[in-house]
């Protein structure tokens, strides 16, 4: 069936009275790493980091994700909008 072949976090079956679609959120893997923490697991973590302050709480979700790159791409961008 379609659901078989969807990718987890990546597609979406929407069920409406008008019909039914499978669509893609051909997220990349920064946006991903926000919009996916749905686990258990995940919330756990993002209570943990709550109590960060604001500028410390993406560079840990994104740690945390494996993107170390992105935190780099983050500092850099900071820099140069100073």
């Amino acid at each position: 069936t379609i659901l078989t072949r969807a990718q987890k976090k990546r597609d979406y079956y929407y069920r409406s009275s008008r019909g039914r679609r499978m669509f893609s959120m051909n997220l990349g893997p920064i946006a991903l790493a926000f919009a996916g923490m749905s686990s258990p697991d995940d919330q756990v973590f993002l209570d943990s980091v709550a109590s960060l302050p604001q500028e410390q709480r993406v560079p840990a979700i994104l740690h945390h994700q494996g993107l170390d790159w992105a935190i780099e791409l983050l500092d850099n961008l900071q820099y140069i909008t100073r």
